[in-house]
């Protein structure tokens, strides 16, 4: 998944609600020239940033302001979830851009920027998300593994040890000798999930159970 600017109507409208909200009176963004929120999402942790142009001049936020959750938090995370393509997951980051009058626009990236906003010192910068973080991610919004190979590399592959990876038909979730079903938004933990019993998969799904998914 390449770095990209994501747009669509419920983007769109999501967009003009966190603006109207943003530069209104009293609010995180009234009389600036702009905001850039920085927001890291995984499933289970999550870690937000904001610079704030005023006067030309670029600082952080007033920390008595914020944005509400739900106009951005909790619809960042519906937009991870409208964004997931089986197989090859959705973003980590999203990177939106707020202005008074201007349109808005959210980028997005398939990895942790680990910096602290737009401007932070690298020297400064965040610790990549923890191992149980990435896992429990994987699970909910599964990869292939050679699309977590390529995202993630070959040692973080096996410093997770069994990490969670859709099998190639792309519809379940291994992990654990569990399985459950994937769908357009992600895995589907409404329910039970099937105990797997290797010497019933056919084939590749077979050594690919016993390889990477059994205790």
């Amino acid at each position: 998944m390449q770095d990209s600017v994501v747009d669509a109507p419920y983007i769109r409208q999501g967009l003009d609600r966190l603006q109207e909200h943003t530069f209104s009176k009293a609010a995180l963004g009234f009389g600036a020239q702009e905001v850039i929120s920085t927001s890291l999402m995984f499933e289970d942790t999550s870690r937000r940033y904001v610079d704030v142009c005023r006067d030309g001049q670029w600082g952080g936020r007033d920390w008595q302001t914020d944005f509400p959750p739900e106009l951005l938090d909790y619809w960042l995370m519906e937009v991870r979830r409208e964004l997931y393509v089986p197989g090859l997951g959705t973003w980590k980051t999203f990177r939106v851009f707020l202005f008074p009058s201007d349109e808005g626009r959210i980028e997005a990236f398939d990895y942790e920027i680990l910096t602290r906003g737009m401007f932070g010192d690298p020297k400064n910068s965040n610790s990549p998300a923890s191992g149980q973080a990435v896992k429990m991610d994987l699970l909910t919004f599964p990869r292939t593994l050679t699309i977590f190979r390529n995202a993630c590399g070959l040692l973080c592959v096996q410093m997770l040890r069994r990490p969670r990876c859709t099998t190639p038909r792309l519809n379940t979730v291994d992990w654990d000798n569990k399985r459950l079903p994937v769908t357009e938004s992600g895995t589907d933990f409404s329910v039970e999930p099937e105990i797997i019993d290797a010497s019933n998969e056919p084939g590749v799904f077979a050594k690919i159970g016993n390889k990477l998914f059994r205790s």
